[in-house]
């Protein structure tokens, strides 16, 4: 279980850079442990998955992850088994559907669905209406795309014209 917790937390992790299109900050520390749980959990080591299905929830300190599917694929060899390193499997990406919600204090990020690119480090939310918040300032689109390595958050709006990203920002009170 051990590299599943790790890549749930690289995932979090990716959330900084999204949430400062709301001013906001989502904080993990690589530190503190990180608990997965669903209603059930498929290993399907012949095709480098397992599978959580069932009000997924991966919490670690004040952060919650919240999907009601949750796929990891593991990077595979030629001959299709999983790769390791260090006696642990090796995360190629990681797949959320069935609605995503992440939480940290009162920063959220929400969508229908969302990946994770261990290889690339980009993080993309989906759906019909993806959301930042925090303190009442809010980020909405279609498409949110967080490059980890380039430190660049893309917020786009949906095929149609009539949904085109928008934020609300909240004066601040002094």
């Amino acid at each position: 279980m051990v590299p599943i917790l790790a890549a749930m937390l690289v995932w979090a992790l990716a959330l900084p850079a999204a949430a400062q299109l709301a001013g906001g900050d989502f904080n993990l520390s690589g530190e503190g442990p990180v608990q997965v749980d669903g209603d059930r959990l498929e290993v399907l080591e012949d095709q480098g998955l397992a599978i959580f299905e069932g009000n997924v929830r991966v919490v670690q300190g004040e952060t919650v992850l919240r999907t009601g599917r949750l796929v990891i694929h593991y990077v595979r060899d030629g001959s299709g088994a999983a790769t390791t390193a260090a006696g642990a499997s090796q995360i190629d990406r990681l797949e959320a559907s069935g609605g995503v919600n992440i939480q940290a204090g009162n920063r959220v990020a929400t969508g229908e669905a969302g990946t994770y690119d261990m290889g690339t480090e980009v993080l993309t939310l989906t759906g019909k209406r993806v959301t930042l918040s925090e303190d009442g300032n809010v980020a909405t689109g279609c498409r949110l795309t967080v490059d980890m390595r380039a430190n660049r958050s893309r917020l786009e709006g949906c095929a149609d014209a009539a949904s085109r990203p928008t934020i609300l920002i909240q004066p601040q009170n002094r």
